[in-house]
């Protein structure tokens, strides 16, 4: 307990080698005292006193009151610094699925890739990843030249895509021989590219064959000519300059007149040049009682554009049927019928022509 006595003029002589008198309470200190009174102040030194060994007048060193020189509390720890913020998850790549081939449907089994001239070709195209934000995917076809052939996309040179879609490729010149497979339609995104498909060509092929007739066979011989003809996948039959077709005929087991006979073929002659006229007689020699006889009937064409041999056309299988009757005793009569069938002749197979034409019964 401290304890404040008057001063006294004894006090005041006091030499100065006497016991210092104790420190001033700072201007703090005094306003305490003037406003509560020793023990109010005792009191606030107690709430504040220093730890024990310390000295307790010394309290105006903690104070953190405005009067007198208060000591800045010391510097807190460092906090750690803050996190940067977390980078935005990366944007999908794009990705581009094109055709595994550009092949228009109107191709046979073993024909190499290739459209048409003149017709579209349907080619779908599937996107994803790409950004709102994005460039487009841009298609475009790859190769083009005089001697590569050329192609468009819906119409144009190129085709700006931001989703999946199945756009149109149409073939405006086609590819000269010995230049087949240099065309790719491609998908790009600014500089980079994202997909190619494999090589194609631009090449009319003949297919859809069909028959009427051009008249009975008489003279030395009895059976009907027949106008064959056919068409271009592309539309115009003068665009396969650059291919040949050729008949293939498959002669059945004959019976009686016709036991063990077979026939001659006509090899390849041009595409472009319907319709030419199918001969089909037996000569009256070999007309010498009943029997019956088939023939298969396909047709193989060679494309030169596209290096494509031997390939089966489609719609190009026929029956012919060759029937010797004995109407009455000592006549013979020849039916001589071709008809449009679903067929194979050695080993090429096709889809049924079209048309029928039947001789009747003709006087042998």
């Amino acid at each position: 307990m401290l304890s404040f006595a008057p001063t006294t003029a004894a006090a005041r002589r006091a030499p100065l080698s006497a016991a210092p008198a104790p420190r001033r309470a700072p201007g703090g200190l005094a306003a305490l005292q003037r406003s509560f009174g020793n023990q109010a102040v005792q009191r606030a030194l107690r709430d504040n006193e220093s730890p024990e060994g310390v000295d307790p007048t010394m309290l105006s060193d903690q104070d953190a009151g405005t009067d007198g020189g208060a000591q800045p509390a010391p510097p807190s720890a460092p906090s750690s610094p803050a996190a940067p913020p977390s980078a935005p998850p990366p944007a999908p790549a794009v990705a581009v699925t094109l055709p595994a081939h550009i092949q228009a449907a109107s191709s046979p089994a073993g024909m190499p890739d290739r459209i048409p001239p003149r017709v579209d070709t349907p080619a779908s195209v599937t996107i994803s990843g790409l950004a709102a934000s994005a460039p487009p995917v841009t298609l475009s076809i790859a190769g083009g030249s005089a001697n590569n052939g050329t192609a468009t996309i819906n119409g144009a040179a190129t085709a700006a895509l931001r989703a999946s879609a199945t756009v149109q490729l149409r073939g405006t010149a086609q590819t000269r021989p010995g230049n087949a497979g240099n065309l790719m339609l491609v998908a790009d995104q600014g500089a980079a590219r994202l997909a190619a498909t494999p090589g194609f060509s631009v090449s009319a092929i003949p297919q859809n064959w069909s028959i009427t007739g051009a008249g009975l066979v008489t003279g030395t011989e009895r059976g009907i000519d027949v106008n064959n003809n056919w068409q271009s996948d592309s539309g115009v039959v003068a665009d396969l300059d650059e291919a040949s077709r050729s008949e293939q005929v498959q002669y059945g087991v004959g019976t009686g007149c016709f036991a063990g006979v077979t026939g001659s073929n006509s090899g390849y002659r041009p595409a472009n040049s319907p319709p030419l006229v199918d001969h089909h007689a037996a000569p009256l020699s070999l007309l010498t009682g009943p029997g019956r006889i088939l023939a298969e009937q396909t047709f193989i064409f060679i494309d030169n554009r596209t290096g494509a041999t031997d390939i089966p056309a489609r719609n190009s299988g026929f029956r012919l049927t060759r029937e010797v009757a004995a109407p009455s005793p000592g006549t013979l009569t020849i039916t001589t019928t071709k008809a449009g069938t679903a067929t194979s002749a050695n080993g090429f197979a096709s889809a049924a022509g079209s048309g029928t034409v039947p001789s009747g019964a003709q006087a042998v």
